[in-house]
């Protein structure tokens, strides 16, 4: 059977900036000495800790003793967001909009979650009510340009962006965005400029490092964007994302064990963050470690147990070993869900593998 090497998983910039400030905004402790709160605090706790898990178990308790609080909805939302259960997340976020129908932030929160299952023109209606409500906010303005680069409108989003920056001039947030909406455009000169603008203001903030790095990676200068990587990583050491990002340039060096280093970094400070474990089992694969692939797209598998590319991606890493029956067997499945999301494409991809595994069975 002959391999296919799915593409890395990028840095999962745009999707974490929207969850961030949806977690910032939703999810602050409730004064409140009850059950209620007490159950509401614990499960911001455990969110802070990165256990999503039992963040919704707590928010689930606390909407059994108040079924009304739109609040908890949409922390409970957030949280299912970090697990990638987005379309729980976007139900979690109707109930509350059905409970609080003119919260601007419900609506931002709503969007993350529709940008996260790739439905940009849906997310931008949702940011464009928001800034019905809200029309002097910068950051709604920064997240549905972001939407509108999802979109391809590059210089529609740069305008949202310097809309941003006339209300908050010093908005470091825009800068990086518009940066990144510039480099799309090819206006790299100015896009670097954004980035230097940025650092100005705040010459300590990581995220800006990281986001520099990622437009030099896209440019293929990999060793430039290491050291980008590098030196947010000084700043922010357990930042789990920065070391998903300088993992994949040291992977595209050819630095394949110390690439798996920094992969194991991410999984631990972000045990659900997905690409950390498709993105190690391609280096694993690299090496020849195709058992420790395995075991990495099972944690895959784990958490999106519906995903048509989990089960390929397994199904490759045990056909090079010779598990042929189970390698089938995931390409069945993967071949199932693919023609639940009618991905026409990959349905195609799939039926070839599964022919070409019958006949080096035969």
């Amino acid at each position: 059977m002959s391999t296919m090497r799915a593409p890395r998983n990028r840095f999962w910039e745009v999707a974490v900036a929207v969850a961030i400030v949806a977690a910032i905004v939703a999810a602050a402790i409730w004064e409140r000495n009850d059950d209620i709160g007490s159950h509401h605090n614990r499960g911001y706790a455990n969110f802070e800790r990165g256990r999503y898990r039992e963040a919704i178990a707590d928010y689930d308790q606390a909407l059994s003793l108040q079924p009304d609080a739109a609040h908890l909805y949409v922390s409970r939302g957030v949280a299912k967001l970090f697990l990638g259960r987005y379309r729980e997340a976007i139900a979690d976020y109707d109930q509350a909009l059905r409970l609080e129908p003119d919260e601007a932030y419900i609506y931002v929160n709503r969007a993350g979650a529709k940008t996260s299952l790739g439905q940009h023109r849906e997310a931008l209606a949702d940011y464009d009510q928001a800034l019905r409500l809200e029309p002097d906010t910068a950051y709604i303005y920064v997240n549905r340009a972001g939407a509108k680069t999802s979109l391809g409108q590059h210089r529609e989003a740069i305008a949202d962006y310097d809309q941003a920056l006339r209300l908050e001039p010093d908005n470091v947030d825009a800068y990086v965005s518009r940066g990144r909406a510039k480099y799309d455009l090819g206006q790299y000169d100015e896009a670097f400029a954004d980035f230097d603008q940025a650092l100005r203001l705040e010459p300590d903030n990581a995220h800006v490092y990281t986001s520099r790095g990622n437009v030099k990676f896209d440019l293929g200068q990999i060793e430039e964007a290491f050291a980008d990587y590098e030196q947010a990583l000084r700043l922010e050491p357990d930042d789990g994302y920065v070391y998903f990002a300088r993992a994949n340039a040291r992977a595209d060096l050819g630095q394949y064990a110390e690439a798996i280093f920094d992969y194991d970094q991410t999984a631990r400070l972000r045990p659900y963050f997905i690409g950390a474990y498709v993105n190690r089992a391609q280096a694993r694969s690299e090496l020849g470690q195709f058992r420790k692939a395995i075991f990495d797209y099972d944690q895959v598998v784990r958490l999106q147990p519906e995903s048509a590319h989990a089960y390929f991606n397994r199904s490759l890493a045990k056909a090079e070993i010779g598990l042929s029956r189970e390698a089938l067997a995931d390409l069945k499945s993967a071949l199932e869900f693919a023609r639940e999301a009618d991905d026409s494409a990959f349905i195609t991809l799939i039926e070839e593998k599964i022919q070409e595994l019958d006949q080096d069975e035969k």
